[in-house]
């Protein structure tokens, strides 16, 4: 699942989705909850699947829906975003009928392009601001060893305007963790601590120099690979002397059950970042030679944590269960004699895209049977969304 993202976001990557029924899940067939997917083919299923006769992208397109490329004032996550499909899908499916379009199947590999697609533009991040984010740049010394252009005086870390991997979140990342032994020796020599970075520090520096001037607009182009290859390497390289996968073990730092409401590529770099000092101490104690990644490893790494599911919300499956039982999804689901098919034989397989995917795929089916029955479409928030897979998936 090789993760590349071409997107000035990259910058510092590293350095930092009540009624009786909910959705009938096409459940059967499904590939593993860590669905992933392709940012180009998400911008060309825009396209395709009508999207863009209602909604606009970077301004083209539709006027009579949100653009999808830009970020409202609400906070958006993968199940937010799972949940407002849900919430919009009648007022969806009416506007397309009353603009004789028809209502596109979208399968979980469309859902999981699509979702590739927001996250390589950023959309699931906060929000940044370039004033901050230029005083960032000052205040963590930063300019000691990098330059802005190359104009003028020439620094020890290349300027700022010729950074070659800006675009490329995985070559930048893996360029930052090769190279992090250099920059600690050159920040002691100038006496200058290693700075660590919050989220939205990190977003707000990334903010400025994407607006940087003369800085490209890249596209973003989020491409996946085989993350069986990320397992292989988180043993061969040795994280697995420091890090579990979803697994408790004493002195050692389990990254799946960090508690986190959400996390972003962002978020990941940032942490990475941060930990670079102790990581590089950790492995010299351990008289372990520190890893050296090439980008394609690097991809395969953080492709094998999205497969694990690091970049999904934490839901709670005990408030899953309340919400299962007062839309009562039962009522269809996971009993004898029901329309729907049985859930409970596929826990630890539903994720975001997954429910985007079947409420998008079986909704208009199901809305016509609620109407005749008098029943009002069921809502969901972003966190109710993530409390209910996480019932799903651990019942």
């Amino acid at each position: 699942m090789l993760l590349r993202v071409f997107t000035p976001a990259s910058f510092f990557s590293v350095c930092g989705w009540a009624g009786r029924v909910v959705v009938c899940l096409a459940v059967a067939g499904f590939p593993m909850a860590g669905q992933y997917g392709d940012a180009r083919r998400g911008v060309e299923i825009l396209s395709q699947r009508n999207c863009t006769q209602c909604h606009s992208l970077r301004g083209a397109g539709g006027t009579t829906a949100p653009d999808l490329a830009r970020r409202s004032s609400k906070e958006f996550t993968p199940a937010t975003m799972s949940a407002t499909m849900w919430n919009h899908g009648p007022v969806m499916w009416r506007a397309m009928e009353s603009k004789g379009l028809e209502v596109p199947p979208l399968g979980v590999t469309e859902i999981a392009d699509l979702y590739a697609h927001f996250y390589s533009i950023r959309y699931f991040d906060h929000a940044g601001d370039a004033g901050r984010g230029k005083s960032l740049f000052t205040s963590k010394k930063c300019g000691t060893c990098h330059a802005l252009t190359s104009q003028g005086e020439q620094r020890r870390g290349p300027p700022v305007s010729q950074w070659p991997a800006i675009a490329d979140r995985i070559r930048w990342t893996a360029h930052l963790w090769n190279h992090s032994a250099a920059m600690m020796a050159e920040m002691e020599k100038s006496g200058i601590r290693w700075p660590t970075f919050t989220v939205q520090e990190m977003i707000d520096l990334l903010v400025w120099v994407r607006n940087m001037p003369g800085k490209p607009d890249a596209s973003p182009a989020l491409v996946f690979d085989d993350p069986a290859a990320g397992e292989k390497l988180f043993t061969q390289r040795g994280c697995d002397r420091c890090h579990t996968m979803g697994v408790t073990e004493a002195g050692k730092i389990d990254l799946v059950g960090l508690t986190r409401d959400a996390r972003t590529f962002t978020e990941l770099g940032a942490r990475m970042w941060n930990h670079l000092p102790q990581m590089r101490s950790r492995a010299a104690a351990s008289k372990m030679d520190f890893p050296v990644l090439s980008e394609n490893e690097m991809s395969q790494l953080i492709a094998f944590l999205f497969a694990k599911r690091y970049f999904e919300e934490k839901g709670q499956p005990a408030r899953g269960g309340r919400l299962f039982a007062s839309r009562k999804c039962g009522a269809c689901h996971d009993q004898s004699g029901v329309a729907g098919p049985s859930l409970k034989s596929k826990a630890g397989q539903f994720s975001a895209p997954q429910m985007a995917s079947a409420v998008w795929q079986h909704g208009p089916k199901m809305l016509s049977q609620m109407e005749k029955q008098g029943v009002h479409w069921p809502t969901f928030t972003g966190p109710e969304m993530a409390d209910l897979i996480a019932f799903l998936n651990h019942r």
